[in-house]
């Protein structure tokens, strides 16, 4: 399959404008948005993280929930520890 070099080059040309565009838009509005504006933008953007993840397979979700358990029991193991050495 042969890759059309101009149609290519013509892609990577209005990506890099569209690049340019988006860097001067934001240096322009840099101080310009709220802390509540920033954190609705950072959670449509994490939204739509996870809207394209790809799913894992049953064996990595298995295997993750073991680390996130062996993990919870050394927080409380800690979490025990600490308050009996006060």
């Amino acid at each position: 399959m042969a890759v059309d070099k101009a149609a290519l080059r013509e892609a990577l040309a209005y990506y890099r404008a569209w690049n340019e565009a988006e860097f001067v838009d934001q240096v322009r509005n840099a101080g310009k948005k709220t802390p509540e504006e920033k954190w609705q933008e950072y959670q449509t953007l994490f939204a739509f993280g996870l809207l394209i993840k790809p799913e894992s397979s049953p064996a990595v979700q298995r295997q993750s929930a073991r680390e996130w358990q062996a993990y919870l029991e050394r927080i409380r193991h800690f979490e025990a520890k600490r308050r009996s050495h006060g």
